[in-house]
């Protein structure tokens, strides 16, 4: 069991990428990831009339609301090849920020 005063080891965390891309470069990711991957959960923070809005939604929800420039976030967890990998985008004035994660398998139970 591990204490709350000692962190877990590094081997425990998953390796975060982080990158800056263009809007046509996120827009290629969504094609690929709809031809070619398992997507599990998407999360998409907008904004809205009524404010921020943080819900669960589909793929192509998600790039509407990129394309839109209504999208704050958007969290895509997916599994490519045999391997689950969790994207964050970030829309900023100059790109998206990127980061992806390829988190440890949770064990079946």
């Amino acid at each position: 069991m591990e204490s709350p005063h000692h962190p877990p080891a590094s081997a425990d965390l998953p390796e975060l990428l982080q990158a800056h891309w263009q809007s046509e470069q996120v827009l290629a990711l969504f094609a690929d990831l709809s031809a070619a991957a398992e997507v599990e959960h998407v999360q998409i923070r907008s904004r809205g009339p009524q404010g921020i809005d943080d819900c669960q939604g589909t793929l192509a929800e998600a790039q509407s609301h990129f394309q839109a420039g209504t999208a704050q976030a958007i969290q895509i967890r997916y599994r490519y090849a045999g391997e689950t990998w969790c994207d964050t985008l970030m829309p900023q004035a100059d790109g998206v920020k990127i980061i992806r994660c390829h988190p440890p398998e949770q064990p079946a139970g």
